[in-house]
């Protein structure tokens, strides 16, 4: 894939997380894809959440649970196989208490779809 095509992927799946467009999210990723957390799980890794369902129930769960979310300094860089997500996000979580980090997502593409979302928060 082009750098081209690869950030089109991605534009499509952050319109479908941003919406919590299902449809629009199958589209563009694998049926067996993952997104591994920056916290939670039994491992040192973060929580593995599967399948677009999974995705959309945790989208939903923050949207519940956590309030004042806001993003910032969105930049996308398509290196070989794997898209990086950089940006800075701010808001409170679901135990009151104020967060406001510098993330990196690393989404992996197979075959011209995201296979994985890796989140890391710093």
């Amino acid at each position: 894939m082009t750098d081209e095509e690869m950030l089109f992927v991605m534009a499509e799946f952050r319109k479908g997380y941003g919406t919590g467009d299902k449809e629009r999210l199958l589209a563009v990723t694998t049926q067996d894809f993952e997104w591994h957390q920056h916290n939670g799980g039994q491992g040192p890794t973060g929580r593995v959440i599967k399948g677009i369902d999974g995705l959309l129930e945790e989208l939903t769960w923050r949207q519940a649970h956590w309030r004042d979310v806001t993003y910032e300094n969105l930049t996308e860089r398509a290196a070989g196989d794997v898209i990086l997500q950089m940006f800075t996000t701010r808001g409170v979580d679901e135990n009151d208490n104020s967060y406001h980090v510098n993330v990196v997502d690393v989404y992996p593409v197979r075959e011209g779809l995201i296979c994985r979302k890796d989140t890391y928060w710093k």
